[in-house]
């Protein structure tokens, strides 16, 4: 799991981001900590400080030596030649290449790096990006207990559907932004947390409310909601002008859509391709919305995960029926053709002013890992790390033991333990 997480960061990491970079701001200007409660508190009891008003421009003289020159005489000009409208730039694709021997080792956790200019991460998405926000939810789709976080800073369970960090707090940490992204729902948040941003993310949940609500989780809609309360919080805490500037310099991630895809997949037993390929574009549609509402609320950079070769996954393998010496083509089809038409969908969004986007191809990172394993480093790519390895995950993971090195996987997985 940590193998796929850190290919993931240096897909991430590639991409190029078009981070600006931030001025510091000043410590007067914003409380030491944030509310306990991540909603804003009430107008009565805060004055937020006055945003600085616009750099006045010096007036330019009469006489100035940038007086424009006189018009030469009319002539018949030739007819104008039609320029024709540049294309807009497609969104980056992102394949991560095998990292060279001699690569540089990375900056110890402690130390954050200014120099990239990013300083804030806000993630919406599934279980691959929710850091914990489960925790506070009444659903059973969690992941706050041992085995997960067996590897996390101090050795506990955090809430994060792994044994160690998330890939976006890996990327958090490459981008010297902190070491972690912590949940919207933590109710020990602080004003420098919060401003190195947050995940509203929760596992189970989909670009489709209702993914969400058949277990009870935070669905993509309202993320967004809790997007905009967000953004109510940052303007109490640092006034409406450096709250604005913050979200539009942020960088979004977004990674979503595998339970849609699993979930009605399965359910239609794979017997109506049709109505499979008129909910993708159901999908689609809701990504388009979502993309525009975050748009709306002053989102400049998105990050979109896409797919994985879900056919490939232990538990398709497993539900599906086809053994754990093949993957099924059909569900890796579909993850295909859905990658393709959000590749597509972002195109389309950067013809938009300033917006910026750029795709992950996990799809093929995966693939390739499955087909030749040893390239990637891993022994065993066909099983899961938690009990049998075939279908646990969640709630069927507690008290099960867990392979040696997750971060290669073995190829025999220890018996399960019976004490």
């Amino acid at each position: 799991m940590r193998g796929f997480q850190l290919l993931l960061l240096v897909a991430l990491l590639i991409g190029e981001l078009h981070c600006a970079r931030t001025a510091p701001a000043a410590a007067a200007d914003a409380p030491a900590t944030a509310p306990q409660s991540p909603d804003p508190p009430p107008a009565d009891q805060q004055n937020p400080p006055q945003a600085p008003g616009p750099t006045p421009q010096p007036p330019r003289r009469r006489g100035s030596p940038h007086r424009r020159p006189p018009a030469p005489p009319k002539q018949d000009p030739e007819p104008p030649k039609q320029e024709p409208e540049p294309e807009p730039a497609p969104p980056r694709l992102v394949v991560p290449p095998q990292d060279s021997p001699g690569a540089a080792p990375p900056a110890p956790p402690g130390i954050i790096n200014r120099t990239t200019g990013c300083t804030t991460l806000l993630v919406l998405g599934d279980s691959t990006v929710d850091p914990g926000n489960n925790n506070h939810l009444p659903t059973t789709a969690r992941a706050n207990f041992l085995p997960y976080g067996l590897n996390f800073y101090g050795r506990r369970p955090t809430g994060r559907f792994t044994n160690g960090r998330l890939a976006t707090d890996m990327l958090a940490e490459k981008l010297g932004i902190a070491r972690t992204i912590p949940g919207f729902f933590d109710p020990n948040l602080r004003l420098a947390q919060l401003r190195r941003g947050v995940s509203f993310a929760s596992g189970g949940s989909g670009y489709d409310d209702s993914t969400a609500n058949r277990i009870n989780v935070v669905s993509f809609s309202a993320q967004l909601h809790n997007l905009f309360r967000y953004k109510l919080l940052i303007r109490t805490l640092l006034g409406a002008r450096r709250a604005e500037r913050l979200v539009n310099r942020a960088t979004f991630v977004i990674s979503t859509g595998t339970n849609d895809m699993l979930s009605v997949y399965l359910a239609s037993n794979r017997s109506n391709a049709i109505s499979m390929e008129v909910y993708e574009n159901h999908l689609i549609a809701h990504v388009a919305n979502y993309t525009q509402a975050m748009i709306m609320l002053g989102g400049r950079r998105f990050v979109f995960a896409g797919l994985p070769p879900m056919g490939c996954l232990p538990i398709a393998r497993t539900l599906v029926g086809t053994g754990s010496d093949r993957c099924d083509e059909m569900l890796n089809q579909l993850a295909a053709s859905f990658n393709s038409k959000l590749i597509q969908l972002l195109n389309f969004i950067n013809y938009q002013h300033q917006i910026r986007t750029s795709y992950i191809d996990t799809y093929t990172t995966i693939h390739d890992a499955t087909v030749d394993p040893k390239t990637f480093g891993l022994t065993e790519v066909s099983r899961g790390c938690c009990g049998s390895g075939v279908i646990e995950v969640g709630q069927t993971c507690r008290g099960r033991r867990t392979c040696g090195d997750p971060s290669r996987t073995e190829k025999e997985l220890p018996k399960r333990n019976t004490d």
